[in-house]
């Protein structure tokens, strides 16, 4: 069986879903930097709808009754698109598809207040839904990963165990109160409308957990200065606390480490050797490296453990 979804695949999929091979149009092609987009799926769009299967080569790596618990969950609370068909055996989900003026979230979106205020919203939509069938831990998600590294013979950076160390001082975080949460804060994954509206898309990660680790995301997301951060943290939690900020930007450290270490492990392992998977996690890892190192980051980690 291919590790990629072929064209095959991708018609028996329209097809099971009630929709026309025919008249479907490819969805986006995979592209990770500098937009982490379309890697784990292939996707197409037909009647207004909107289909995508995950690639075999990524299924093993997913809770796939989750994920598409998850997608449902947000399409029933508006903070997502509608579900329209699943199927977790072929890891696919068809979901309404977004009309004329819609667009994937770009950083200057990400800079504007409004459109912020409106996506925090959207978050805010989903972490109010219902609890989801698994609990999100992004610390054994990350050592899942070095695992695999270790299986493949496949190097990790020399200063994974520096990395980890530092990164292993927030898993005290763990015992916050859990919401839905959706585990991926990649701005290629809001949709922005005509009208400013917010949608938010990609629930591969979905589970319950740390509502502020989806705020921390996105959080790192729209700017590298975190005085700038601020408003769009309030405009989620509705005040500024020191605390929860801190909480917000720890998780966003948390989420730096897994994604590189996946990325740069999917640069071996995807048959899809022209995607820029290890540029991505390289990136990853300086950004991560640069707040490790700052002294803010021993700041957050004293600041949460007082208020816990």
């Amino acid at each position: 069986m291919s590790q990629l979804v072929t064209d095959d695949m991708m018609a028996e999929t329209l097809a099971a879903a009630g929709l026309d091979p025919a008249a479907a149009t490819s969805g986006p092609a995979a592209l990770a930097s500098p937009s982490y987009k379309a890697l784990e799926s292939r996707s197409a769009l037909a009647g207004g709808t909107f289909v995508k299967r995950m690639h075999p080569e990524m299924m093993h790596w997913f809770d796939l009754p989750a994920a598409i618990a998850g997608a449902r969950a947000a399409g029933d609370t508006g903070a997502g698109p509608k579900v329209l068909w699943s199927d977790e055996a072929r890891g696919a989900i068809a979901m309404t598809a977004c009309g004329e003026g819609w667009v994937t979230a770009r950083q200057h979106h990400l800079q504007d207040a409004q459109t912020t205020r409106t996506i925090m919203t959207a978050l805010r939509k989903l972490h109010a839904g219902a609890a989801l069938p698994r609990r999100f831990d992004p610390f054994a998600e990350i050592d899942r990963v070095i695992e695999a590294h270790g299986a493949q013979g496949i190097a990790l950076p020399d200063d994974i165990l520096w990395l980890r160390r530092l990164v292993a001082q927030a898993e005290p975080l763990l015992d916050g109160a859990l919401a839905p949460c959706r585990n991926d804060g990649s701005s290629s994954n809001i949709l922005i409308g005509p009208d400013g509206e917010a949608l938010l898309v990609d629930y591969d990660r979905a589970g319950m957990n740390d509502p502020l680790y989806d705020v921390g995301c996105l959080l790192a997301e729209m700017t590298d200065i975190e005085t700038d951060m601020e408003a769009a943290y309030t405009a989620y939690a509705g005040s500024f606390d020191a605390a929860g900020f801190a909480r917000a930007r720890l998780w966003s450290h948390v989420d730096d480490l897994l994604h590189a270490l996946w990325a740069r492990l999917m640069s071996h392992l995807s048959e899809r050797g022209a995607v820029e998977w290890l540029k991505y996690g390289e990136w990853r890892l300086l950004r991560l490296r640069m707040m490790l190192r700052h002294p803010s980051f021993e700041e957050k980690i004293r600041i949460t453990g007082e208020a816990a």
